[in-house]
């Protein structure tokens, strides 16, 4: 009876261990599509960096890596690429990224949550990817829109800095 005892308490072990993995990602998710929220609701943070007409706040440590067409901009910071789209020709209340992305059925999305505002219009989403441990993240304003593939551990700070940068984009 024991060792029977001792299997059913390695099994419970087992399995709260792995809804606790779970909980971490649906954390992870609802806390940054909070703080896409609350960003786009605040001021854009000021401009540190220029790229041609285009100005921009650039968490630290986030540094340029190809700026050579200014609408498609490859971001990174350590390991992690960001590539960030502009589309001067959006207006802020576009919808275009948003439809695009609900037409495209080879997206499986998690969650999302859309904001609008005085006439803008923003969405942050979450999709699964061949690798469990990996999640592809968007975050879009108007005609301005930001991805990258993110470690779970990840999911949350890079919501928050690509929202951060998404918000500030400004096009003279």
């Amino acid at each position: 009876m024991s060792r029977k005892w001792l299997q059913a308490s390695a099994l419970m072990l087992l399995l709260l261990g792995l809804s606790g993995c779970n909980q971490s990602i649906d954390e992870q998710v609802a806390n940054g599509l909070q703080l896409s929220e609350t960003i786009f609701a605040e001021k854009p943070e000021t401009h540190t960096d220029t790229i041609g007409n285009i100005q921009l706040f650039l968490p630290s440590k986030y540094k340029i890596e190809d700026s050579s067409d200014k609408y498609n901009i490859l971001l990174s910071k350590g390991k992690q690429s960001y590539i960030l789209f502009i589309n001067d020709r959006e207006k802020p209340d576009s919808k275009l990224y948003y439809d695009l992305l609900k037409e495209d059925s080879s997206k499986e999305i998690i969650d999302e949550k859309t904001y609008e505002k005085d006439n803008t219009f923003a969405f942050s989403a979450i999709f699964k990817t061949e690798n469990e441990e990996e999640f592809e993240l968007v975050v879009s304003s108007g005609g301005v829109k930001m991805t990258t593939i993110s470690k779970m551990k990840d999911v949350e700070d890079n919501l928050h800095e690509m929202t951060k940068i998404v918000h500030s984009v400004k096009i003279k």
